[in-house]
């Protein structure tokens, strides 16, 4: 996964999450301190993961930095990602995250906004998979999401 992720910060991101994970299935949520990365404070967001009685799964923005909510135009917090306008190019994440507490893998994607988005450069965001008391459980999801306004980069 580590190749995969083209941003450095994120790829910081990354391997702060392996360390913290020390081998177990997932890292606590209590022994992330996001103060340890202080140059991606503003790119963070915490998402919980709520589950109803009928299996549903649901993700409420607990906390989102300044990059984050100048990305969107307005904060989200304390919303579901699910309600309309809350997502910045959320093609896929909603499923994405439900395969992550599935499968407890990190989730890393990248692409260019869309002319229409009235916003322009990359997006690169990097999701990884915390627990909360239980170790086998996803229950929050941190996201690493920059909106990089230079210009997108060649790829071969």
């Amino acid at each position: 996964m580590r190749d995969t992720i083209h941003y450095p910060l994120l790829r910081e991101f990354y391997d702060h999450w392996e360390a913290l994970r020390a081998g177990r299935p997932l890292p606590r949520r209590a022994d992330f301190d996001p103060f340890k990365l202080p140059r991606l404070l503003p790119f963070l967001i915490v998402n919980q993961v709520e589950r109803s009685p009928n299996g549903k799964l649901r993700f409420r923005i607990r906390l989102e930095g300044e990059g984050v909510v100048q990305a969107r135009g307005k904060t989200a917090k304390g919303r579901y990602i699910d309600e309309p306008g809350v997502i910045v190019l959320g093609s896929g994440v909603i499923e994405a995250y439900r395969r992550m507490v599935a499968d407890r893998r990190p989730w890393y994607t990248e692409g260019t906004f869309r002319p229409d988005a009235f916003r322009s450069g990359m997006l690169h965001r990097l999701a990884l998979p915390f627990a909360g008391d239980d170790l086998e459980r996803v229950d929050f999801i941190i996201v690493g999401f920059i909106h990089d306004l230079g210009p997108p980069p060649n790829r071969p």
